[in-house]
């Protein structure tokens, strides 16, 4: 214990006294453990802090990634970038290619919209992001007073030092992130301006997915609007009988003046009004605004209301039809305009057909086997087997010109937007639709199966080229995930610029290359998903073997579950992995 101990002549324990350490040294050797003591407490609390920022900047991205549109972007921005960085007001320009200038994107602190002309700037801070914006590099400007952007300019309240970076979506400038410190002036550090400058490439990617959405939106409008005039074009005609029996009934019943009119006359002129009322109600439900969001629909309920809303038409063509539905009701996740607008479509083809051959038959079917429903509609056809499939192929395009075949090709990309395909197939004398779409489990059992399956976090996934799109998205959803479709030319570089949790692939005959893409995803995203039209086990056990996962069509609840959890357990973020 640092004590001298010897035995003296007398016999007795002599101790030293025990060796001090100079006052000088013991000072210096504190001095010297409370400053490495401080110094790995401030590293350790800037590291904390930069985590921290980290977190809050790719939570942030997330949220960019998955808005709908500009506004939120502003808002997202507003609310959380003045949080982890040194920015106290943040604003969003937007490039307007008709008039040439940027466009503030209005937000809840300012509400009034301002435009800058990259012709002749104003002066201020705005004529810094068009120089920004032309320049397509960050403009740094570390006192706003002695700058010459706002030479005569400067205000109260206006920021003291400010950024401004261009939103680049190759190849093109989309826009400009303005950032600014009403506090202090003084330049922004490099690590902030290159936070800055991929925060503002999420928001252009962002943009451009918006702008996609809004132009396949557009498309599929246009196509139900020209699909609904020639709706309305063949419904006239049909309008017109039971408008013209109303209209004789009235004025025979006019002609009784006061007498007694025949009971057997009211039911008749009560019937056509409202076999009109149904055939206009059935009208304006085809041409409502599309909701497009994923719900439950019944395709047995749906298919035999448009049975009999066309069942009138089919008796007065001299049709003989079948309707061999189940009662049972046989459920899909999906938009129920689409599904009616496709249905129509394929029962006015068949009508059209059937009425030209001498059975006139027309048969509607349903079965359900292993997940899935088919739908058959079949009708009698004059064609051969060679001539229907060479001459008549209904998907072909040609017919919608000939005879209002209502254009069935794009019927074909609906039902395999809903995980399904569309058939058809001849026999002497017959033809067929094939509608066979994945069934899902009613509203109890989906909100029984949410709760059984809750996430450690919400995953951000990369979905691409698939065609179960609508389904993945409704079912991942639910399920509180962000979902991102992209196309495949744009998917490696949206993997580098974004981070996503795992990459869902579709794989479909005539579609592109997976296997090449995956191999140049795998540095960025953690995990692989294979869509694939069935289960192969050779295919299941090599994309396992090298880290991917397949998940087969039809998705099943309990296949999708395990494919997510286990994504959740690779995921670099999730408490699981770490």
């Amino acid at each position: 214990m640092g004590f001298d101990a010897t035995l003296s002549a007398t016999g007795f324990l002599q101790v030293a006294e025990p060796a001090v350490l100079p006052a000088p040294l013991l000072l210096s050797a504190l001095a010297a453990a409370a400053l490495l003591l401080g110094i790995w407490w401030i590293r350790e609390r800037r590291l904390n802090i930069q985590r921290r920022s980290m977190r809050a900047f790719h939570a942030l991205s997330e949220d960019i990634i998955s808005a709908a549109s500009p506004a939120e972007i502003a808002e997202k921005l507003v609310r959380v970038l003045p949080t982890i960085s040194e920015a106290t007001a943040v604003r969003l320009y937007l490039f307007n290619r008709r008039v040439n200038s940027l466009e503030r994107v209005p937000t809840a602190e300012e509400p009034e919209p301002m435009a800058v002309s990259l012709e002749s700037p104003q002066e201020g801070l705005p004529g810094a992001a068009a120089v920004c914006f032309r320049n397509r590099a960050i403009l740094n400007v570390p006192d706003v007073r002695r700058s010459p952007f706002a030479k005569g300019a400067f205000k109260a309240g206006m920021a003291r030092s400010a950024m401004f970076v261009p939103l680049f979506a190759q190849p093109d400038v989309v826009g400009v992130l303005e950032l600014g410190n009403e506090h202090k002036p003084g330049y922004f550090s490099p690590e902030e301006q290159a936070a800055a400058q991929h925060l503002a490439n999420q928001v252009a990617a962002s943009l451009k997915l918006q702008q996609q959405q809004s132009i396949r939106e557009q498309l599929f409008r246009t196509e139900k609007l020209a699909a609904t005039g020639q709706l309305i074009s063949g419904v006239a005609s049909e309008l017109r009988a039971p408008l013209e029996s109303i209209l004789q009934l009235a004025s025979s019943l006019a002609a009784y003046q006061g007498r007694a009119v025949p009971e057997g006359d009211l039911r008749l002129l009560a019937g056509e009004s409202k076999r009109a009322s149904e055939i206009v109600s059935r009208l304006v439900s085809f041409a409502r605004p599309e909701d497009a969001e994923a719900r439950v629909v019944d395709v047995n309920a749906l298919v035999g209301g448009l049975m009999e809303f066309r069942g009138r038409e089919w008796k007065a063509l001299g049709l003989r039809v079948q309707n061999r539905l189940s009662v049972e009701p046989a459920t899909v996740l999906g938009a129920q305009a689409q599904l009616e607008q496709v249905f129509l479509n394929l029962l006015v083809h068949a009508e059209q057909r059937a009425a030209e051959a001498a059975p006139r038959t027309l048969t509607v079917s349903n079965s359900t086997i292993a997940g899935r429903v088919l739908i058959e509609i079949a009708y009698s056809s004059t064609m051969t087997e060679e001539r229907e499939q060479a001459e008549l192929d209904p998907f072909a395009g040609r017919e919608a010109s000939k005879d209002g075949a209502l254009g069935l090709g794009v019927c074909q990309g609906i039902i395999q937007s809903h995980g399904g395909e569309i058939r058809f197939r001849t026999q002497s004398g017959t033809a067929r639709f094939e509608v066979d779409l994945p069934v899902t489990r009613m509203a109890g059992e989906n909100a029984a199966a949410s709760e059984a399956h809750q996430p450690v976090r919400p995953l951000t996934m990369m979905l691409v080229d698939s065609t179960a799109q609508r389904q993945l998205m409704g079912m991942l959803g639910a399920r509180g995930h962000r979902v991102v479709p992209v196309r495949p030319d744009e998917a490696v570089d949206l993997a580098q610029r974004l981070r996503f949790d795992a990459a869902l692939w579709g794989n479909r005959p005539g579609g592109p290359n997976w296997s090449d893409f995956r191999e140049r995803l795998r540095a960025h995203i953690p995990a692989f998903v294979l869509v694939s039209e069935g289960y192969d086990p050779e295919l299941a056990r090599s994309l396992e073997e090298s880290g991917g996962m397949l998940l087969a069509r039809p998705i099943q609840e309990f296949e999708l579950d395990r494919v997510l959890k286990a994504i959740e357990t690779r995921s670099p973020n999730s408490p699981v992995a770490g």
